[in-house]
């Protein structure tokens, strides 16, 4: 087997039972081959996952009557597929062997599904998927089926990608937001800006030779013991952060103002917040900036 090929399987089980036949028995399939992906599979050459890696398309009768079973390849609708995979171009990329199976009553049945990738340097570094559709094969009014996924890509997958930019990420970050804690100490309830009335704001400094991106968002307090007399909002959908999103240039800076919507309920208290970085793409890189804000009575 190609060193660079790795596969995940995940084992939950999948099943659909529509009812019952005609004759009153039960009807029903189950498959533990529920979504499968595979990465880095070249153009130009076919992959048996039963003799690469011992993985076998299974389908099981759960019924109590014998069941003559189709199992298809089938191109995935919009709302089928998963992240940033595209729907196979052609479903004759996946074969079925064998396609049709006759199941006794609680029997399980075995396939080999064997990917084949045109020659095409068009399809190198992209993302498919298929879906596989087992059903019963029957004349009356109730059927079962089954479906499952089958992912691939020609290169590195969807998940390891963004893996490599967390961490190319990870490694290029050379920042400081200032200030460690920032106390607000005229809010009012309603609308309150902070840099307006108290001149409070943060700077978020960008040290590092590339274009820091982070996305900015107030989250409960956390991690260590509040200080004596606050507390800590579990809703703060009244904290706004203005620009949520920074784009700070190489060895520069950029303002982060807040904006208050204080709830009528918070009069005389005091509240205290922290303010979390993440990276674009969800990664969180810092929890630790304060806010701590005191409401007039």
């Amino acid at each position: 087997m190609n060193k660079k090929m790795s596969a995940v399987l995940a084992g939950a089980l999948g099943a659909v039972i529509l009812g019952t036949s005609e004759v009153g028995a039960t009807i029903g399939l189950s498959s533990q081959f529920v979504n499968v992906a595979m990465e880095n599979l070249e153009p130009g050459k076919s992959y048996n996952l039963l003799e690469l890696r011992g993985l076998p398309y299974t389908i099981k009768n759960r019924g109590d009557g014998p069941a003559d079973v189709l199992v298809e390849v089938q191109v995935p609708t919009k709302k089928e597929l998963l992240g940033s995979y595209e729907p196979i171009l052609d479903p004759t990329w996946v074969s079925v062997s064998p396609s049709r199976l006759r199941l006794e009553p609680g029997e399980p049945g075995f396939s080999a599904l064997t990917i084949t990738i045109p020659d095409d340097p068009k399809l190198l570094g992209r993302h498919f998927q298929a879906q596989i559709w087992a059903h019963t094969l029957t004349t009356g009014l109730m059927a079962a089926g089954v479906r499952s996924t089958i992912r691939f890509s020609t290169g590195a997958g969807p998940e390891t990608l963004e893996e490599r930019a967390r961490e190319k990420a990870m490694v290029a970050l050379n920042y400081e937001l200032w200030p460690a804690a920032l106390y607000i100490k005229k809010a009012a309830v309603g609308t309150y800006d902070p840099m307006k009335a108290e001149g409070r704001q943060f700077v978020l400094t960008n040290r590092a030779e590339e274009t820091l991106e982070l996305v900015a968002t107030a989250v409960p307090w956390s991690g260590v013991a509040l200080p004596e007399g606050y507390e800590t909002p579990k809703d703060l959908s009244w904290v706004k952060i203005e620009p949520a999103k920074l784009t700070v240039e190489p060895v520069s800076l950029e303002r982060m103002r807040l904006k208050l919507d204080v709830p009528a309920e918070y009069k005389g208290r005091k509240l205290a917040f922290l303010i979390q970085l993440s990276l674009p793409i969800g990664t969180v890189v810092n929890r630790t900036n304060r806010v701590l804000v005191e409401v007039a009575p």
